[in-house]
């Protein structure tokens, strides 16, 4: 596309002239707007920033409860070795901060060695010790805990016997806990040494639950009046979808939005203590009765701690219905985190069930990943253990939220109805997302050609193969941009986008729709109809009840001074990070504190030249603090007010309550420690040349 590529030289003659000093790098990076990799320079250590700006604060050290409940831990496990009349020798891995080796030694360990293996944490960890006076007592080792030794000269002089770490993610053993807690015990900690936490334990969820299936199984198109217009391939309807993990906060799912088939019930436990042998492979099968009549469709997992020796400190990810501490608190006063979310993972197929009949659930684990199923015959053969794969594609080429927007019944109905609009006998259309499969449907609606502009080519495969299903013969596919040429496109009348792209992120990035359009002027119709017409970018003052301490400094932390991790997260964030971030926002309740501030508006037919750039101020109101932007972009397919695509809020916003976000789409968000001030000045630009857009709270 020419446009494209004069785009590209001319970023790329542009950075030729800037001067290079020796702390600077060429990075390469993907502009989703324009397509373009460009390459920018950065700072020569902008890899470790970002991978360090992604800790987002370590929202983990904000989890008091978290944290209170390893020292209580770890106190327990140095209080007991005492007793046997022992030094308390503890061996931290992981560090990251260094919290849990000052609290081992604030607690009265005898020595404390503290192994992170990643460089600019360790020389942070080494910085916060020294700030809180425990520089005596914690030797840091910038090591992965497999690559330390023992003995004389080592990095260890003896075996220690008090272990303590925190090596778990959303899947608990996705960071390679299993690898980790074996290596340890077979090479740096004594016989009989105390492990905190000491075991974790897996609880399943068999659900119906529409809502979530939405995220996985593609449905078929319906017309206005509820009659079949395009219908999935069997391939994709019969995929056991992937097994990926689905992260999620549950405990934001409605309350009726799903059916409990299985009540929540241990499935897998994982003993850290090392008395037990470490199992890298594992499958259990659990014979319980139906709760009630229905689909099991997917199962919700969480886990918990065992933080002692003894069971008594509890550490539970649960949701709000599951939650142990539900019983006996609100769920407002549930501990809140995002490092250890649970999750939604897809039985491969769906199953119909009776109450009080018999479920064989199945749980199975590897070294990193978890899956289930549902196995009718105990007798079962060794494929029931396998893991799902995606066969069709479309789990592989599309993101969960991606798949929800195909399932959309209110977005579609609003395609739809613009299609059975505009489309008759002489429409020639030309589609220019990626898979808008939906589009397909022109063809049923009496459209004279359609031509798909589909370049990855896993989509590509699935197109062909609903064109096949739905014996649609007046298609043709374009592999690329540049075999437009080849294709006779003067009589397309039609531009149609939804638009999507793979490659986006943030809302506004589907504005790669305006630079195709741009470089496809010269191959259709002067007078072709655009759809959509116009994109308007929107936002709105949020006070964000939890999301907002990713981007929280620490100050302190259990009595700790934490100003070195604080400085080094800045200073990374300004180096290798935006200031707007993608959220699902309906998982992160807010209250709007603000009326909705009209930023930007794009006018995708008469393409602009020059940069739009527009000052603005959202006025507060109400006495909460605001701590964040929340922003989106509602696309008019045409000039009816009823053609709106959004992709932001779904009822009218009301000042001071709770924003109901639409759930399949991410939203961008600006975020900041709360501001008391009544007006929030911001500044937008969209440089239309680059494809470069900033927002900026000032």
């Amino acid at each position: 596309m020419l446009f494209i590529s004069k785009l590209f030289f001319s970023n790329a003659l542009r950075l030729n002239r800037i001067h290079f000093s020796e702390m600077s790098v060429f990075v390469q990076k993907l502009n989703p707007i324009t397509g373009i990799n460009d390459w920018v320079v950065q700072n020569e250590s902008y890899d470790y920033h970002q991978e360090v700006a992604r800790s987002a604060f370590a929202d983990m050290l904000h989890d008091t409860e978290r944290n209170q409940l390893y020292e209580k831990a770890l106190k327990d496990a140095i209080d007991r070795t005492h007793a046997k009349g022992k030094n308390a020798n503890v061996l931290d891995i992981g560090t990251g901060t260094g919290l849990l080796s000052m609290m081992a030694a604030r607690n009265g360990a005898d020595s404390v060695i503290a192994c992170e293996a990643f460089k600019p944490m360790s020389d942070c960890a080494l910085k916060i010790i020294e700030l809180n006076g425990f520089q005596d007592r914690i030797r840091v080792i910038p090591k992965r805990s497999t690559d330390l030794t023992v003995g004389e000269g080592g990095d260890l002089r003896e075996r220690c016997n008090i272990l303590v770490t925190e090596v778990f993610d959303t899947e608990l053993i996705g960071e390679g806990a299993l690898s980790t807690f074996s290596h340890a015990h077979k090479n740096l900690l004594e016989r009989d040494s105390i492990v905190v936490p000491e075991s974790a334990t897996i609880y399943a969820q068999v659900v119906e639950c529409p809502l979530v299936q939405n995220w996985n199984k593609v449905k078929d198109v319906f017309d206005m009046d509820g009659e079949s217009l395009i219908k999935v391939p069997e391939s994709i309807k019969n995929c056991a979808g992937s097994t990926a993990v689905h992260d999620i906060q549950l405990s934001q799912l409605p309350l009726n939005s799903f059916n409990t088939i299985v009540a929540p019930l241990p499935v897998l436990r994982f003993d850290w203590s090392g008395r037990t042998p470490f199992i890298y492979e594992r499958s259990t099968i659990n014979t319980v009765k139906a709760k009630q009549d229905g689909k099991a469709q997917a199962v919700f997992m969480w886990w918990e701690l065992q933080m002692d020796t003894e069971g008594k400190i509890i550490l539970s990810c649960a949701p709000c219905w599951a939650h142990p501490a539900s019983k006996t608190k609100n769920d407002i006063d549930i501990p809140w985190r995002d490092h250890w979310m649970q999750a939604v993972y897809y039985l491969p197929k769906e199953v119909s069930v009776h109450k009080d009949q018999e479920i064989n659930l199945l749980s199975c684990h590897d070294e990193y990943s978890l899956w289930f199923n549902l196995v009718e015959d105990l007798r079962i053969s060794n494929t029931h253990y396998l893991n799902p794969i995606c066969e069709c594609g479309i789990h592989i080429t599309f993101s969960r939220t991606r798949i929800g927007q195909m399932n959309d019944s209110r977005r579609n109905k609003k395609y739809i109805a613009l299609l059975e609009k505009y489309v008759n006998s002489e429409s020639q259309i030309l589609v220019v997302s990626d898979g808008f499969f939906l589009a397909l449907s022109a063809a049923k609606l009496g459209a004279k050609n359609i031509f798909f502009v589909e370049t990855n080519r896993i989509s590509r495969n699935i197109l062909e193969e609903y064109i096949k299903v739905n014996r649609i013969e007046n298609v043709t596919v374009i592999p690329s941009l540049d075999n437009l040429k080849e294709v006779n496109l003067r009589d397309v009348n039609i531009v149609l986008g939804e638009p999507y792209y793979i490659t986006s992120i943030l809302p506004w990035d589907n504005l790669m729709f305006l630079y195709l359009l741009k470089g496809m002027t010269k191959f259709v119709a002067d007078d072709a109809q655009i759809f959509p017409k116009k994109a308007h970018i929107r936002g709105v003052a949020v006070h964000f009840k939890d999301l907002f301490k990713i981007r929280s400094p620490l100050r302190s932390c259990e009595g700790f001074l934490m100003k070195n991790f604080d400085e080094l997260i800045e200073e990374s964030c300004k180096i290798s990070d935006d200031n707007v971030e993608a959220q699902p926002l309906w998982e992160y309740p807010g209250r709007a504190l603000s009326s909705v501030a009209d930023i930007a508006e794009i006018d995708l037919i008469n393409i602009p030249e020059e940069s739009l750039e527009h000052r603005g101020i959202f006025h507060i109101q109400g006495n909460m603090e605001c701590n964040g932007i929340a922003l989106w972009v509602d696309w008019n397919l045409d000039d009816s007010p009823d053609s709106t695509i959004t992709t932001g809020p779904i009822r009218p916003i009301e000042i001071g309550k709770n924003i109901h976000w639409d759930m399949y789409t991410r939203q961008g968000v600006c975020l900041f420690p709360g501001r008391n001030h009544k007006e929030i000045e911001y500044n937008f630009k969209f440089d239309f040349h680059d494809g470069n857009i900033t927002f900026k709270c000032l």
